[in-house]
């Protein structure tokens, strides 16, 4: 039994009512993620899970200094920790970076990584606001 699955949540919500909010990897942040131990793996997927359903994960923290309101999922094993980055935007979970660590503090190439994902995410959605608006003009 893994970390996360074994805490029993007392959320009312029921997966049917609505449908899962859409999750989209940046880079090569899906192929870090399943590089990963498969517990690992298996703990972060039920993490994001999470998210997709409205919930929040039990161990999630703020990174604010990739930006604000992006957040990170931690996990564990006996010799590294493991890190999700995401922001929620515009309707959908964006995954940022999936990185491992040896050491207390998040490395700055990775907090770059992040910020240059986030800076794209932010920038393709000011570009579909603008074409949808441009549109409207149109009509």
């Amino acid at each position: 039994m893994t970390r996360h699955t074994r805490n029993v949540y007392t959320n009312n919500k029921n997966s049917d009512d609505k449908p899962l909010v859409p999750l989209t990897f940046q880079g090569d942040s899906v192929r870090a993620l399943r590089g990963f131990p498969a517990g690992v793996r298996q703990d972060l997927g039920y993490a994001l899970y999470q998210l997709q359903l409205g919930q929040t994960p039990p161990d999630r923290k703020p990174v604010r200094t990739v930006g604000a309101g992006v957040y990170e999922l931690r996990q564990q094993d006996a010799q590294k920790w493991y890190r999700v980055l995401y922001v929620r935007e515009g309707g959908t979970i964006h995954v940022l970076h999936c990185f491992e660590k040896r050491s207390n503090a998040i490395e700055q190439k990775d907090i770059e990584t992040a910020r240059t994902r986030l800076k794209r995410v932010l920038e393709a959605k000011r570009e579909e606001k603008r074409i949808a608006k441009q549109t409207l003009r149109r009509r």
